[in-house]
């Protein structure tokens, strides 16, 4: 078990010592993925030679490369995993065959193993059928005292999404191949494009920012489209571009809507009920949200897990600026036995704003359907039009079950494939994944100057703003005077003579551009620090996605969660007192939630929240993975009651406070008493609700709306 725990700035799972990947290792926990014969799937902080296996001919010369230069290191390290992998199984076995006799009556047995902990390091296993995953963190470098390590609930959200993410991949079918064929390979289906995805998600998980700790430079806490990352899994919310007025979001959502129900690609009416229309429609900017519209059925709306991994997947896609997308997804807590499909395009490559749409047909029609969208989108907003080559590129699967739209193997132009692929009658295994690719992405918006994009952004901005009235308050919110923005008229479309001239900036656009410059962002950000006289806090907020009459008794389906806070920062620049923070926010949360931050009191919550999910079966269409995931609908579950809990140290009093469709962690100084630490929380939580229109989307619409 000592290779488990070994010191991780020896190996990289990219190469070299002092890569950034390798960087970003030093900090998160392992994470193994295994069969439930001990066969090592996925590792974290595996080498490549070992976590990619597409197929046997790539094997052979990648093998023959790493001998070449590295003799039989990638050959090494695999035996070793699998000899790890191999032990974590026989301990399992071991463990469930135990148990407790007594007088009354043969042994008890003990159940599963859940985890392991000595000293500082915890081991957390999460066993779903087939297969099984593994969290290994070591806080053993850490200054702080050993009551704040990483919580076992926290590690296993992290192993409830990263199996999420398999399912995001290959559907629940992934369980089923191993029930027939316990040896077989997953690797082979994975690829390093699903590796690379799944590390992506781990890395979003990492409490520490890389810019202000001086490891990295041009990330973290430094790009202003990623976010917190860290705080949004905590409170199970999502991210969104701040500050933008109401105003502007809502006229983007209905010109969103308005695009994709628009039936036929030359005229036609918008109807509610167009078959070619999309189930979810998002608009983003890198990993963080700008709007959604969903069906008004609350149990068809997205979970906050899924919309974490589109949201991931989609936002750091390398290739996303440059080219359309059009590739396989499953959300497992949707419907966790078929696919979807997404389309993806960017629109706007100075501000990154990208259109999302989701649909369960995979038709060559509804992909001109979503293309067509995408540019009448463009074109509401004023965006130079994109010239793109007329070749559409398909990346054909087999018929086996080993090759999904991730195995990319031959590729061909659409005129030349009049076979038939384009309708949708393959299903799991058997799915394309298409990719359009740009030619002439180095002519988009050539007339924008960097030097004078705020300025003329704000001068465009500023007249069309005077005379905007504001919303009413909503419920017994109270709009506070902080405002960074200011609204935005509503959109009215353009007339015949001014669509002949050159395209302008809409409102939407104006409004991203400035909120992702770092000046708004670090104003805006100091301003509510100030307010508390708080060094970080993080912020969560539900609203109502629909109507609360048409939610009924079960009112979770119909609440998107979404979250706000500043990356931390100074005074806490080194990695040990980021990640402190944020372990000690994890035992806030369960304080709130469960009374507690024990290990056997998170058990319990686990298990009874398993138990009645289990016991939802009868009579019950149970489509999703929400068995599997106890965590995830632990920390979505807001506190049942209001409450305040604190920890005070020696530098640092950190409070964490939730009410009614609110939840606020916030550290400040310790020279600061709880009792007004707590009124200069409820200070800051009255200003964000207040400010609710310019830092969340406010009115999530629906295709009703």
């Amino acid at each position: 078990m000592l290779m488990l725990h070994q010191d991780r700035s020896q190996r990289g799972c990219d190469g070299g010592v002092g890569s950034p990947r390798q960087i970003r290792g030093n900090r998160g926990p392992n994470v193994l993925i295994l069969s439930g014969a001990g066969k090592p799937i996925f590792v974290r902080y595996g080498s490549s030679s070992f976590t990619d296996r597409t197929d046997q001919t790539h094997r052979h010369e990648h093998h023959q490369q790493e001998q070449d230069t590295h003799g039989d290191e990638g050959g090494s390290e695999e035996e070793e995993w699998a000899t790890a992998c191999s032990l974590l199984q026989a301990l399992r076995a071991n463990v469930m065959s135990f148990g407790l006799y007594s007088q009354e009556g043969p042994a008890a047995p003990l159940g599963d193993i859940q985890s392991i902990k000595a000293g500082r390091k915890i081991i957390v296993f999460v066993n779903t059928e087939a297969l099984t995953l593994v969290a290994i963190s070591d806080d053993g470098h850490t200054k702080h005292n050993n009551d704040c390590i990483e919580t076992e609930a926290w590690l296993r959200l992290q192993l409830e999404y990263v199996y999420s993410h398999v399912v995001f991949t290959l559907t629940d079918q992934v369980q089923s191949i191993f029930k027939r064929s316990p040896s077989y390979d997953l690797r082979t289906m994975m690829g390093h494009n699903v590796n690379a995805s799944l590390r992506n998600l781990l890395d979003r998980f990492d409490s520490v920012d890389l810019v202000s700790c001086g490891e990295e430079e041009g990330a973290g806490g430094g790009n202003p489209t990623q976010g917190t990352g860290c705080g949004s899994f905590l409170t199970a919310s999502v991210e969104c571009i701040s500050p933008i007025p109401s105003e502007v979001r809502d006229q983007a959502s209905r010109m969103l809507i308005n695009a994709c129900c628009f039936k036929g690609g030359e005229g036609g009416n918008n109807s509610n009920n167009n078959p070619a229309r999309p189930v979810f429609a998002i608009l983003m900017v890198g990993t963080r949200l700008v709007t959604l519209v969903q069906p008004p059925n609350p149990s068809s709306q997205l979970h906050t897990s899924d919309l974490h991994l589109v949201l991931t997947f989609v936002g750091m896609q390398p290739g996303l600026l440059t080219n359309e997308l059009w590739f396989p997804m499953c959300l497992p807590r949707f419907d966790s036995s078929g696919f979807l499909y997404a389309y993806t395009s960017c629109l706007d490559t100075v501000t990154g704003l990208s259109i999302v749409l989701i649909s369960p047909n995979n038709s060559t029609e509804q992909f001109e359907t979503f293309r067509f969208a995408a540019n009448t989108l463009r074109k509401n907003l004023g965006l130079r039009p994109v010239n793109k080559s007329k070749v559409l590129r398909i990346y054909e699967s087999t018929s086996t079950a080993s090759s999904v739209s991730t195995g990319i193997t031959d590729n061909h132009d659409l005129s030349d494939d009049k076979s038939g692929n384009s309708e949708g009658s393959g299903q799991h295994f058997d799915d394309a994944a298409w990719e359009r690719q740009d030619t002439a992405h180095e002519d988009l918006h050539d007339d924008y100057e960097d030097d004078d994009v705020s300025t003329s952004i704000v001068a465009r901005i500023r007249p069309a703003v005077g005379d905007a009235k504001p919303r009413l308050p909503i419920g017994e919110r109270q709009v506070s005077t902080t405002n960074y923005l200011s609204n935005s008229t509503i959109y009215t479309p353009p007339s015949p003579e001014k669509e002949k001239e050159e395209p302008k900036d809409e409102p939407l656009i104006a409004a991203l551009t400035i909120a992702l410059l770092p000046k708004t962002q670090g104003d805006m950000i100091e301003s509510y620090l100030r307010l508390a006289s708080a060094a970080h806090f993080c912020f969560r907020c539900d609203i109502f996605s629909s109507h609360p009459d048409d939610i009924g008794h079960d009112a979770s389906g119909g609440m998107l969660s979404q979250c706000f806070g500043p990356p931390i920062s100074f005074p806490f620049v080194d990695a040990s007192s980021q990640r402190h923070v944020w372990n000690v926010y994890q035992r806030l949360s369960l304080r709130l939630r469960l009374g507690s931050s024990s290990v056997e009191s998170t058990m319990d919550a686990l298990d009874m929240i398993t138990d009645a999910q289990r016991g939802d079966d009868n009579g019950v269409d149970y489509r999703g993975i929400s068995r599997d995931c106890p965590a995830q609908c632990l920390f979505e579950s807001p506190p049942n009651i209001h409450g305040v809990t604190y920890v005070q140290e020696n530098d640092w009093l950190y409070v964490g406070l939730n009410g009614k469709f609110f939840e606020l962690y916030a550290t400040l100084p310790s020279t600061i008493t709880p009792r007004t630490g707590t009124a200069y929380c409820a200070r800051l939580v009255r200003t964000l609700m207040g400010d609710e229109r310019i830092l969340f989307l406010s009115n999530p619409m629906t295709w009703t709306s």
